[in-house]
């Protein structure tokens, strides 16, 4: 407050009644009628509610070119009040930018520095409030990283070194997977020897396959555990094996266990029907196992002209269930050879006379090389065996009734050179 020395002292003020003695009317006319009421013809202030706000937008009053021993209010009209009584209070505010965190130049520009502005000052409980707020979770993990920093924390290539880790065991359980579901035979194989040649194998009986001219055969993708092996051949009885395995193995080779049939009683081998293959075959084979010791060319080749072979029409492949046949044929061939090495047998093939001889002649010359090929992977010496395809032109028996036919086409062997 501005003291004016020139003016008296004035009498001592009953401070338990004080009211505010300002006037803001343009004269002396103005009159307040109700003098306990206070107006300061000020901005609007907020709420009493509302006072953890904090409100700073009044624009400072420019106070140049006047009285600064004077005391104005901001925002009240008219001329600024002249020299005041001693009853009335006159604030001096002078805020402090640093106050309400804002420098002069924010209110009016740089040369206003000396501007009053209004200083409110929050009740210690709201400035409590507002003064200890909580860190933003921004602020929360920036100073957790700043701790864990102080701290030393995990080094960066151990995390590195960890992530390689577990890049190496994923890639490792892939591979098994790939390996157990993909890669990994979930079967075991078998293997069949000494069986007779062109026997049909059964697996718990579903046939699996035929086996090959040594009498072998490998049997594939089975499923582990106990299987049962059948061995069928229209000409030998086999008894059934039991084969043991799991995923991935290979048990022992299964040796095969089968006999002859021998000639049936009742069948007559002087006489063969049309079809009767099977039936020529057990002729065949006991005229084989009945030759004397020591036997003859002659004796050797008329059990070998017994064996009917069934080549299917226009093909000169062996049917696989002669194969075991012309095995047994072989090795008498070879035993005659140790003993006699000029011997020289001819494998003739023959047609009936059904078609013409452009097709009957070579039809059957590759049939008797069939034969011939075969007996040598039996071991025969290729030097003693000749072919000769002769067609329709020596029948042996009557071509105008079927069983005739049937005889006729025929492997017929001779003896050219002893």
């Amino acid at each position: 407050m501005n003291e004016d020395k020139d003016f008296p002292v004035p009498p001592p003020d009953d401070f338990s009644k004080t009211t505010p003695n300002v006037n803001f009317g343009g004269g002396a006319d103005d009159v307040q009628n109700d003098w306990n009421k206070t107006n300061y013809n000020l901005p609007k202030q907020p709420a009493s509610d509302e006072w953890g706000k904090t409100v700073t937008n009044i624009r400072p009053i420019d106070t140049s070119n006047q009285d600064f021993g004077k005391t104005v209010y901001p925002g009240a009209k008219g001329a600024v009040p002249q020299t005041p009584d001693w009853g009335m209070t006159a604030a001096n505010v002078n805020v402090n930018p640093a106050d309400i965190g804002s420098t002069a130049e924010e209110f009016g520009g740089g040369g206003g520095y000396q501007k009053t502005t209004p200083y409110f000052q929050l009740p210690e409980a709201e400035r409590a409030k507002y003064q200890n707020l909580p860190p933003t979770p921004t602020e929360k993990a920036e100073q957790e990283k700043q701790e864990q920093a102080a701290k030393g924390g995990v080094p960066g290539w151990v995390w590195a070194v960890l992530g390689l880790f577990g890049m190496f065991m994923f890639a490792l359980v892939v591979l098994g997977l790939v390996w157990f579901f993909v890669i990994r035979d979930p079967s075991f194989t078998a293997t069949v020897r000494l069986a007779p040649p062109g026997s049909r194998i059964f697996v718990d009986n579903n046939q699996w396959g035929v086996t090959s001219e040594d009498g072998t055969y490998k049997l594939t993708s089975l499923k582990p555990g106990r299987r049962t092996v059948t061995i069928v051949h229209p000409n030998f009885e086999c008894k059934p094996m039991e084969v043991d395995g799991k995923a991935g193995e290979t048990p022992e080779p299964l040796t095969a266990r089968c006999t002859a049939i021998d000639v049936k009683p009742g069948e007559d081998c002087g006489v063969f029907s049309p079809g009767e293959f099977d039936k020529a075959e057990r002729c065949y084979n006991m005229a084989l196992d009945k030759l004397p010791d020591p036997f003859t060319a002659e004796d050797l080749i008329n059990a070998l002209n017994i064996l009917i072979i069934n080549f299917d029409v226009n093909k000169a492949d062996i049917p696989p269930e002669r194969l075991a046949a012309l095995q047994k044929g072989a090795a008498r061939i070879k035993e005659f050879q140790q003993r006699d090495p000029n011997l020289v047998l001819e494998v003739g093939g023959h047609t009936d006379s059904d078609g013409t001889p452009a097709i009957n002649n070579p039809l059957s010359q590759r049939r008797a090389d069939a034969v011939k090929n075969q007996l040598v992977r039996y071991g025969v010496n290729a030097a003693g065996l000749q072919t000769r395809g002769y067609g329709a032109d020596k029948p042996k028996f009557d071509n105008n009734t079927e069983q005739g036919k049937f005889l006729n086409r025929r492997i017929q062997y001779s003896i050219v050179k002893k």
